[in-house]
């Protein structure tokens, strides 16, 4: 599923961030022949090698992010600039070590320090298995967030640091890891390994909230934590509610960064977004007016049944989603993404009621709010054109049960409001089963268009 950098260009109401996530359920080899000549490595002319002296007894944070320190104390400048708190190994006693002697080897001795002892805040005490390892590589590799855009290098560099430091992180990204493998590989299921971490996590986002000052990486690893969170609730059949709150958490926390002025490895310009669209924006296809008049339609059917502000709210967003896209896809796609800033500028006690799966009105808009997503599959896409792994049409799938269970649990009077979104759901599904393990950027919706 795709997504708004959600928090980057609109506010959002005081309500803390505890109270919004307390209350959610969470080289070619050569001939052997003709051996080429082995010439000697030789630097460029009138250059020269300088010499340098190893940094041996570096702080831990250096040692831990394998670069050099300059060994100042009582902080490296490296520490200074990351604003870390910076260690340094104990004076270890030196050991004589010798070495077995060979023929061709003398006798000699060689010097080793005691091993140092890792901080608690860079050795977690947690476990990781195999699996997890898994999970962590498919993260880095395929199902890291595209949001915030303009990010990629900070999700696969610097967040894995940061994750060191903070476990309840690197529970969220082993979750996000589980949850999109187990989507793109069905014969695989990491779904208990997925629930366990995403537990872990919510728990220590929870705890890590509550801190009122952070220093540098302490942000960054909350905003990553739920950025992770909201992609793997997408992912997840029964994530919807997760995945509403989890986006309000990205933007509450992004909000809380903007107004400390704390210092991000994520770039968080609130122009970067549309800076890097509106490119392409223009190349975008055009979305058939054979999909998009019974959408209107069906949204406009819905009016009757709304009863509070945020219902109206969200109703009159959704339209004016919908009657942008029938002008062009670039208009449709700039309304569709405002469409999250109605989300998370419910009160808490509005954001309650609303994703209360009681509240049929509410269930009826997000079906609908959820059927539009999928319509705009092929131009959301555009928004990280470089993951084309990401893409497997199977990772929508989430959001299809999401839609499908809301047609379960609709009273049977009220599903006549439904039959659209549900025949989008139904046609996505089976482009889904025809693409067999395909990308969705293949999908074409003809089963709706006829």
């Amino acid at each position: 599923m795709s997504h708004y950098s959600w928090g980057t260009s609109a506010p959002v109401d005081g309500d803390s961030a505890e109270e919004v996530f307390n209350h959610a359920p969470w080289p070619e080899p050569r001939g052997r022949d003709s051996p080429p000549k082995k010439t000697p490595r030789t630097l460029a002319p009138n250059l020269t090698r300088r010499s340098h002296k190893k940094s041996r007894g570096g702080c831990l944070n250096c040692k831990c992010r394998k670069i050099k320190c300059q060994e100042t104390k009582p902080s490296c400048e490296n520490c200074l600039v990351k604003e870390l708190k910076c260690e340094y190994p104990s004076q270890a006693t030196t050991k004589i070590v010798r070495r077995p002697s060979c023929a061709s080897r003398p006798n000699r001795a060689v010097v080793r320090h005691d091993e140092p002892k890792l901080p608690a805040t860079l050795s977690p005490p947690t476990s990781f298995n195999m699996d997890d390892m898994r999970c962590f590589h498919h993260f880095l590799t395929v199902a890291y967030p595209h949001l915030p855009l303009g990010n990629d290098s900070v999700w696969v560099q610097d967040i894995p640091i940061f994750a060191q430091q903070h476990e309840y992180l690197m529970h969220a990204l082993l979750a996000l890891g589980a949850s999109h493998l187990t989507r793109m590989s069905p014969q695989t299921d990491y779904s208990t390994t997925a629930m366990i971490h995403q537990g872990q996590a919510i728990k220590g986002l929870n705890e890590a909230l509550a801190k009122e000052s952070r220093s540098y990486g302490e942000s960054d690893a909350l905003l990553a934590a739920c950025y992770a969170l909201t992609f793997q609730a997408s992912y997840m059949g029964d994530g919807m509610t997760d995945f509403i709150t989890m986006v309000r958490g990205c933007a509450l926390v992004t909000e809380q960064i903007y107004k400390q002025e704390t210092r991000t490895a994520f770039n968080l310009d609130q122009n970067m977004h549309f800076r890097i669209m509106l490119p392409r924006l223009e190349h975008f296809p055009n979305i058939s007016p054979t999909l998009i008049t019974p959408a209107v339609l069906a949204v406009e059917a819905l009016r009757p049944l709304l009863r509070t502000t945020m219902d109206h709210q969200f109703h009159a967003s959704l339209s004016s989603a919908l009657l942008a896209l029938q002008q062009s896809p670039k208009a449709g796609y700039l309304n569709f993404v405002r469409l999250y800033a109605t989300l998370w500028d419910m009160s808490h006690d509005q954001f309650a009621v609303f994703v209360d799966p009681h509240n049929t009105p509410a269930q009826l808009l997000m079906a609908h709010f959820l059927a539009l997503q999928m319509l705009m599959v092929p131009l959301l896409v555009h928004e990280f054109p470089a993951l084309n792994d990401a893409t497997k049409a199977r990772t929508l799938l989430g959001t299809v049960e999401w839609g499908e269970k809301i047609w379960e649990r609709t009273p049977q009077r009220m599903r006549p409001y439904l039959v659209w979104s549900r025949d989008v759901f139904q046609t996505v599904r089976s482009e889904i089963q025809a693409l067999n393990g395909g990308n969705y950027r293949d999908m074409t919706f003809k089963i709706l268009a006829h």
